[in-house]
């Protein structure tokens, strides 16, 4: 299985991959750019598990690239990114298919919880975002979490199974998970990879407490 990779940036193309080679599940990253895209024939033969394709600015254009990227790769799972979010464009690559569409600017936690997401099935496209310079401690009262939601949201994201987290705070296995379906309608996910990709890519949770154990 592998991985293809459309991005004309070269910086960001670097990131990409970097952020991509991490990434359980990527496999083999293949780097393309739009115009190597475009020489490519039909007859492409290895197995492509995720298309991440960086799309044009206007709207034509990147559904065209989408498209000939699909009838060439046949990829299992599509992310996309923008530079400027279109409705239109995530409408059309929604009913193409298209598990991802995520703005190119994201940090890197937030690009890596998205690809780990639609690998694992799931969606992401733009929500109603909240203020970046708002208190991390308002985004958890305007998301209406409480401190052990906090807590068990924090070490969701570190990737904890639910045992792990009860053995962590000192309670029942059940109780955690009684805790992670309310944390989860809460935010409108259905899983972990949902919960974490909202956490970061919403700013619910800090930067130092993604590395704490």
């Amino acid at each position: 299985m592998a991985t293809v990779l459309i991005e004309d940036y070269a910086l960001l193309r670097l990131a990409l991959e970097h952020i991509l080679m991490r990434v359980e599940g990527a496999g083999e990253i293949i780097v393309l750019s739009a115009r190597q895209l475009g020489e490519l024939g039909t007859s492409w033969n290895k197995s492509v598990e995720l298309l991440v394709l960086d799309v044009n600015p206007d709207p034509v254009q990147a559904i065209e690239t989408l498209e000939r990227a699909l009838a060439i790769f046949s990829p299992r799972v599509v992310l996309t990114l923008y530079g400027t979010e279109d409705p239109a464009v995530s409408a059309a690559f929604a009913r193409r298919g298209v598990q991802g569409y995520i703005s190119r600017s994201s940090d890197p936690a937030a690009l890596a919880a998205a690809v780990s997401l639609v690998l694992a099935g799931g969606e992401c496209y733009p929500r109603r975002e909240i203020p970046p310079d708002m208190p991390v401690a308002a985004r958890s009262v305007m998301r209406g979490l409480t401190k052990r939601q906090e807590e068990i949201l924090r070490l969701l994201v570190q990737g904890h199974s639910m045992r792990e987290i009860a053995e962590h705070i000192g309670i029942s296995a059940a109780t955690v998970k009684s805790h992670a379906r309310t944390l989860y309608w809460k935010l409108n996910v259905r899983n972990q990879a949902e919960a974490a990709f909202v956490a970061r890519h919403r700013g619910l949770i800090k930067p130092d407490d993604e590395g704490e154990d």
